[in-house]
């Protein structure tokens, strides 16, 4: 692999950060193996830059291991913030102090952090269930991560990226929510979809109902009802218009490990199946999110070439196996 001498610091780091996600997948081959050995032997910074990475990432492995217990993921936010008592609390805040004075911050950006201290996580073609402490059930799916925080108030799972199907169980002294990055999703009823990417988060309601509160830019906090049969993408600018989706074919399309969208804004498809893809995704959402698709797309690596065969876009595989998705140029 050529690779520009030239190149700054912040571009090794990240190309260094995507072979260390690439080696630690579980479905690394030898031939990627080898292609981070060329990569580190082209240029001495390469590697150096690469051993810089790999023992801060073996910092984090460590901090991991040392609790029986997963800490939840805002504890990095507030440990940069604020002083914790726990040894916990600590330990994360003088890690966060290193990342600032060893050169930390494009690591720290490039790396799922949050998704290595989740309680719960599963890989990209993973799918599971966990029952809950108050007897719920979760079914996960994709590259998901989660944390639970149930105390005698309420039931709070946090959920950090990927597909979570939720059915919840009746406790009329402890509400149940979903904590998005984007949304406070409050259970009024049973059973629905929530998946959360780092642009927005998408709630299918299949039974019953939720309320959702979200917080506008200027810090009005807003609330809506999403009942069964509604689907909504709610991101930083708010909830947007609710789509009406069948019941039946959204629950027969995960029992089938499919993805079923009407009218879903392409940017918003590939975000969601990027969580089943261990390549990584390249594109503009503002050039793509005008693009309206109606599908349903299977989740085992070729819903890509699919809309690729269907629809006014090229898809394109760089030499670190990143996929860079563009629209076709009107002829």
């Amino acid at each position: 692999m050529q690779t520009d001498q030239c190149a700054s610091d912040d571009a090794l780091m990240e190309q260094a950060a995507l072979w260390l996600l690439q080696l630690e997948s579980e479905d690394c081959t030898a031939a990627t193996q080898q292609a981070c050995l060329q990569w580190r032997q082209e240029n001495p910074k390469h590697e150096q830059v690469f051993q810089q990475m790999r023992q801060s990432l073996g910092q984090l492995h460590q901090l991991r291991q040392q609790h029986s217990q997963m800490i939840p993921h805002t504890i990095i936010e507030d440990a940069i913030q604020q002083s914790q008592t726990d040894q916990r609390f600590k330990r994360l805040h003088l890690l966060s102090i290193a990342a600032v004075f060893c050169g930390f911050g494009v690591l720290w950006q490039c790396l799922p952090i949050n998704y290595w201290l989740a309680d719960t996580r599963s890989d990209y073609q993973n799918w599971s269930q966990q029952q809950l402490p108050d007897h719920s059930d979760i079914q996960i799916s994709g590259k998901s991560a989660y944390n639970i925080q149930f105390n005698q108030q309420q039931r709070v799972v946090d959920l950090i990226d990927g597909n979570i199907l939720v059915d919840v169980a009746k406790d009329a002294q402890r509400p149940f929510i979903i904590q998005t990055r984007f949304a406070h999703i409050k259970a009024l009823g049973t059973r629905f979809i929530v998946q959360q990417h780092a642009h927005a988060t998408i709630l299918t309601m299949l039974e019953s109902t939720t309320e959702v509160t979200t917080t506008t830019p200027s810090g009005l906090q807003l609330q809506q009802k999403i009942h069964a049969g509604e689907q909504v993408i709610i991101d930083h600018q708010g909830i947007h218009p609710v789509q009406h989706i069948s019941v039946e074919l959204a629950h027969t399309a995960w029992q089938k490990h499919m993805l079923m969208v009407d009218l879903m804004p392409l940017d918003q498809v590939l975000a969601i199946l990027q969580s089943y893809d261990a390549a990584r995704f390249k594109y503009d959402p503002d050039q793509l999110k005008s693009i309206k698709v109606t599908a349903m797309l299977p989740l085992n690596g070729s819903a890509l070439e699919l809309l690729q065969q269907s629809l006014d876009i090229q898809v394109e595989q760089d030499f670190l196996k990143r996929k860079h998705i563009y629209r076709k140029a009107a002829r």
